[in-house]
């Protein structure tokens, strides 16, 4: 009979900031992190930080205040709590975070914490989830032509321009990767991948690093409102690179069906469970960048509000003419027993995604 090997991944690290040298922001001031400046006020033994700007904080970035040096604090420690969470919860100590000309298209900072920036030699690849300390799920088609060895995963991250986070991001190399046996490109079937990193040198959970829940095969949910989030590569190069987010709803199988006949796939499309539709009002963050793949789609649990479930990967967008769009995601649910086996077969802990 075979027996999971439980690891304990959350003991075997820690996570602190990284120290950084403040930078000048005028006479005995210096630019730092706004829970690191000590004018703000003490509620029932709480730190609140003051966020508002003035003109001297406009010397510094957007996440930093420019505050007196004897003011400046320690960083803040790491709430105990978080290694202990449920997969699919999120952190809102930085929501507060956004940069100059938010439009609330961006994710704030901790809001999608298992998101995870996948990157070649050549640079940012696509999108993924964490499933599992150790595992990062994505698209097959985002990592087809490439190597373990080639890539890299980081997860925490948030505006890949800087490392100004709240909390730093974490880099992984790859261990192993693992294709879909059964995936193609034409038809379009399986397009999904597992993304490992080494046991000894786990992803370490923290307010933004936390597995996603995967569904369960036979589980029943509301898709009617959903989020898409993920780093486009045209903004890759600019001053701030940040994770866009979208609001979409996914659609009933036969629905689904009656739209793709409708889009560019024709009128012969079969839709199988494999794959999922979801569609809403048209967004530059889908629609934007045709080569954007291993978007999470991810849905309240049924009864959680604030906690999510990975629905389906972006596979590609198949309308994005009108007011309208329409994407075609790997369906998770159908893919739950074999990404179990591949886990299982290495002796890796699948409780962390489980509902």
């Amino acid at each position: 009979m075979w027996l999971p090997k439980i690891v304990a991944l959350s003991l075997l690290c820690s996570v602190k900031p990284s120290p950084e040298a403040f930078r000048n922001c005028g006479q005995d001031k210096q630019c730092v992190p706004y829970e690191q400046c000590n004018e703000g006020l003490y509620v029932d033994g709480k730190f609140y930080a003051d966020r508002s700007r003035t003109t001297l904080d406009e010397n510094c970035h957007y996440m930093e205040k420019c505050c007196n040096n004897q003011d400046t604090l320690p960083a803040p420690l790491l709430p105990q709590e978080v290694q202990n969470w449920t997969c699919g919860g999120r952190h809102d100590l930085w929501y507060y975070l956004r940069p100059l000309g938010y439009k609330q298209q961006e994710a704030k900072f901790g809001e999608f914490p298992w998101l995870t920036a996948i990157y070649s030699k050549e640079g940012y690849l696509c999108s993924g989830a964490l499933i599992t300390p150790v595992a990062v799920i994505t698209t097959a088609h985002c990592v087809q032509n490439e190597k373990s060895e080639s890539l890299r995963l980081v997860a925490g991250e948030w505006d890949a321009a800087v490392e100004l986070e709240p909390q730093p991001h974490q880099e992984r190399s790859v261990m192993e990767l693992l294709l879909h046996p059964n995936y193609t490109q034409i038809p379009l079937v399986h397009n999904i991948a597992v993304i490992l990193v080494a046991q000894d040198s786990p992803f370490c959970l923290s307010p933004n690093v936390q597995p996603i829940c995967l569904p369960p095969p036979k589980m029943v949910y509301n898709y009617s409102q959903c989020y898409v989030s993920g780093w486009q590569r045209s903004d890759f190069g600019g001053k701030a690179i940040l994770p866009k987010r979208w609001t979409l709803y996914a659609l009933p199988p036969d629905q689904c069906r009656a739209k793709m006949r409708l889009s560019v796939l024709g009128r012969r499309h079969s839709h199988n469970e494999s794959l999922l539709c979801a569609g809403g009002d048209k967004g530059d963050f889908v629609c934007g960048d045709v080569e954007m793949a291993g978007v999470p789609l991810m849905c309240p649990l049924p009864g959680h509000d604030d906690r999510f479930l990975l629905a389906g990967l972006l596979a590609r967008p198949v309308r994005c003419d009108g007011t309208q769009l329409l994407g075609i995601y790997t369906n998770l649910q159908f893919y739950r027993q074999w990404i179990d086996l591949k886990l299982r077969e290495r002796e890796l802990d699948i409780r962390h995604y489980m509902v």
